[in-house]
């Protein structure tokens, strides 16, 4: 699993200006490579289990505005090609680099970009040609309210307490089924966020609340629980965790008109606060191969390390109905980025009556900070896109 050091490899005023020219080749960039290169090498290195050394040229991707705002990587590592897409972050005087998506055996979605590559929120691809813009799988055109609404998005993650769900459901028959189970002890916090913060913030809040347990002063002069008998129990949404929140929201540069927070102004803000309080927070990622590995993340869980999950798209799991024979899984859709905290999972493994597998459903038991689903299950058997994962840690 990949180490993320730091706050994502933060390049503070120096950073070397991305150049334009197309196609620069691997042993080129030997001799000159920046920060941008610099980072795209370590992550893929760290990222892939392919063997072999890595070779890439890049194309620069353009912002609303036609401005350079990141790179498209088309690499090989071995005999096995892929393709990154990397965007560039400001804040607080500070230089980020995040790769937002990396897949192998697959082509870019700007493959077949006549015009200028346009980049400016997740999953969505554009083109400026004719003057205007173009989606360019369709070819048709992006009127400019929506560019302005997928400005607005960008690369943050901003899901409130209460978005609109649409709700689905599915059946599945089967001759004997299996289920298996696990959470963190006590499971985690179920905290809200105010009007003011977003869910990252919030899912901050959750971990450093979780570890308080084991680090005292992360939170000062509050117990985040109450003893039971041997075990205890999480306290609700307080006055101190409020302030926490809000403390994170500032901390991960939250407010309009910046709607939500980047990856890298979590990790800033984590690794922040931490070390304000005497500590230090630290992350592994969970995916592998520029995909998020389950077994990573059990491992993850199994060791008492909550995961920082970051979505695209997420669907909530209502209720699994059980009859004779035949299950009925409830979700609730919502097409908005979001972040939760996984803590546990739940893996159904459905047989016929030949005991042969027909199907497998898999659900992360999460602190979803959202009003009605708490702690609850993550969907993510085709209707969730899970973007980034990370294992937590303070010590």
């Amino acid at each position: 699993m990949k180490k993320i050091l730091g706050v994502i490899v933060a390049i503070v005023l120096m950073m070397v200006p991305f150049t334009t020219v197309y196609g620069q080749s691997a042993l080129a960039q030997e001799r000159n490579v920046d920060g941008a290169d610099a980072y795209f090498l370590e992550f893929v290195s760290s990222d892939t289990t392919f063997d072999g050394e890595i070779d890439y040229y890049y194309n620069p991707l353009y912002n609303e505005t036609l401005n350079v705002n990141g790179r498209e990587y088309i690499f090989t590592v071995g005999n096995v090609s892929g393709y990154a897409l990397m965007v560039e972050f400001y804040g607080n005087g500070t230089v980020f680099y995040e790769i937002e998506e990396l897949f192998y055996n697959k082509q870019s979605p700007f493959a077949d970009c006549n015009g200028l590559p346009v980049y400016i929120t997740h999953n969505v691809y554009l083109e400026y040609k004719n003057q205007a813009f173009y989606d360019v799988d369709s070819d048709t055109l992006v009127d400019s309210d929506t560019v302005a609404e997928l400005v607005y998005k960008g690369f943050k993650y901003f899901g409130d307490q209460l978005p609109d769900y649409t709700h689905t459901s599915i059946t599945i028959d089967y001759a004997t089924k299996s289920t298996q189970t696990y959470s963190i002890q006590y499971d985690l916090p179920d905290l809200e966020g105010g009007t003011n913060t977003s869910c990252a913030n919030t899912a901050g809040a959750v971990i450093f609340t979780y570890y308080d347990r084991f680090y005292e002063n992360l939170i000062p002069n509050y117990v985040p629980y109450i003893t039971i008998g041997n075990g205890i129990r999480y306290k609700n949404t307080s006055a101190e965790t409020w302030y926490l929140v809000e403390e994170l929201a500032e901390l991960m540069l939250i407010g309009e008109p910046h709607a939500g927070t980047t990856f890298s102004e979590f990790q800033l803000g984590m690794s922040t606060y931490a070390t304000n309080h005497g500590y230090t927070y630290s992350s592994t990622d969970v995916f592998s191969n520029g995909s998020f590995n389950f077994n990573n993340y059990k491992t993850s869980v199994e060791n008492n390390k909550p995961v920082a999950i970051f979505l695209t798209n997420f669907s909530m799991l209502n209720s699994i109905n059980e009859g004779d024979g035949q299950d009925s899984i409830s979700s609730g859709y919502c097409a908005v980025s979001h972040v939760a905290v996984g803590c546990g999972y739940r893996v159904d493994t459905y047989y016929n009556a030949n005991n042969n597998v027909i199907d497998t459903r898999t659900y992360l038991k999460v602190a979803s900070g959202l009003i009605g689903y708490g702690v609850g299950y993550l969907n993510i058997n085709g209707v969730s896109t899970i973007s980034k994962a990370i294992s937590t840690q303070v010590s």
